[in-house]
Order: C-alpha cells, then sequence, then structure tokens
C-alpha cells in the first residue's frame, strides 16, 4: 500500500525541480531579451542622422589622417565630438563590465579605426580636464587591435 505522505512529498519536490527549471529558462530568456533590446537601442542611435553625420565627417578626417585636434575639431565640431566620445565609451563600458558579451559589441563596429581616428582629440581633452575620458572606449579599442588586428 502507498503512504499518502510519500506521495504528497514526492510531488512537491518534483514540482519543486520543474519550479526550479522554469525559473532558470525565465532568467536565461530575460537574458537574451534584454541583450537584444541593448543591442537594437545602441543600433537606433548608430542609425542616426546626428550620429552619421559625425561618423562620415570622421571617416574622412581619418582617411585625411588628421592629427591635430583643432582640426578635427573644425572639421566635426566639438558638441559632435562629445557626443560621439561619450557615446561610444558608455556602449564600450557596457562590455567592460560584462552587461553585454564582449564579442558582440566587438562585432558591432570598427572600435580600433574609430579610437585611431579620435585619439588625437581625447588624448588633448585628457591632458585638460578630463583625464578619465573615454576609459572603456580606449579598452574596446584595445580588444579589437587585439583579436581583430594584430600583425
Amino acid at each position: 500500500m502507498v503512504d499518502v505522505l510519500q506521495v504528497l512529498e514526492g510531488a512537491t519536490y518534483a514540482a519543486f525541480i520543474v519550479g526550479a527549471i522554469v525559473a532558470i529558462y525565465e532568467l536565461l530568456s530575460a537574458s537574451k531579451d534584454r541583450r537584444t533590446d541593448i543591442l537594437i537601442r545602441t543600433n537606433e542611435f548608430w542609425c542616426s542622422r546626428e550620429f552619421e553625420e559625425t561618423f562620415l565627417k570622421m571617416r574622412q578626417a581619418y582617411e585625411d589622417n588628421v592629427q591635430d585636434f583643432h582640426e578635427l575639431e573644425n572639421r566635426v565640431g566639438k558638441l559632435a565630438l562629445w557626443t560621439q566620445v561619450d557615446y561610444l565609451d558608455g556602449v564600450a563600458s557596457l562590455a567592460q563590465t560584462k552587461a553585454i558579451d564582449k564579442k558582440t559589441i566587438l562585432g558591432m563596429f570598427g572600435w580600433y579605426r574609430m579610437w585611431s581616428g579620435l585619439e588625437p582629440w581625447i588624448s588633448n581633452k585628457r591632458k585638460n580636464g578630463y583625464p578619465q575620458l573615454a576609459t572603456a572606449f580606449e579598452w574596446l579599442a584595445a580588444e579589437d587591435k587585439r583579436l581583430n588586428h594584430s600583425t
């Protein structure tokens, strides 16, 4: 004869195990949804007119090998440079703090190339009162160089 208490205890354990599996699945699903949301938001800004205009000016300055921060400010504009650097640093910090996978972020953008173009301007700002400016951006650019541009 089966003891009802043992059956109830077994059912409780089974329910606990199923609940744990469902909770783990929900956490994994939420993490994937959060990553997707971050990628969509990032892409929305990168496709904005303001970002694209600045990016095109930056690309031209990079191709012209502009190394003077004053020339970069004249070509691109102070506000545009601050906006772009702060945004790129913010996105890079998501990878640096492991809020999102570094490989995902690295695959979205030419971090090392953009850093190379902005580095003269960032270096000047660091020397003149902003020593922590774009540290996550610099870190991610170094990672990009190490993984994709090493010789």
